[in-house]
């Protein structure tokens, strides 16, 4: 697993872990395991700029597609990594999360090579 750092004036806004994924893919496969942006952050482009280099280390990793997994009921983050330009592939899981039930949805993306 890796991890990106967003940072202003030494202080951490924001971080990406990524690798290989953990469901049973392709080994060309690659995962955005967990994306987090201080809501103080959120509009200055830390997002994007944290899915920008995201993508860029997915394919230098040589993973052709990448997923992620995001609660169902999340609008915000879905629509930001559909603007992304990540879609939803039908993926579905439910999961406990806190000693709550929460229902998940997997996207998908194709790694282009850089240009």
């Amino acid at each position: 697993m890796r991890t990106l750092v967003s940072e202003r004036e030494g202080v951490v806004t924001g971080f990406v872990n990524l690798g290989a994924t953990r469901d049973q893919e392709a080994s060309s496969v690659g995962e955005l395991f967990a994306m987090y942006v201080l809501p103080e952050e959120w509009g200055q482009g830390v997002g994007r700029a944290l899915m920008f280099e995201t993508l860029k280390a997915l394919r230098d990793e040589g993973f052709a597609e990448a997923i992620l997994w995001v609660l169902e009921d999340n609008p915000r983050t879905r629509r930001f990594y559909e603007l992304s330009g990540w879609c939803l592939d039908g993926g579905v899981k439910e999961e406990d999360l806190l000693e709550t039930r929460v229902r998940e949805v997997r996207y998908r993306i194709t790694l282009k090579p850089a240009e």
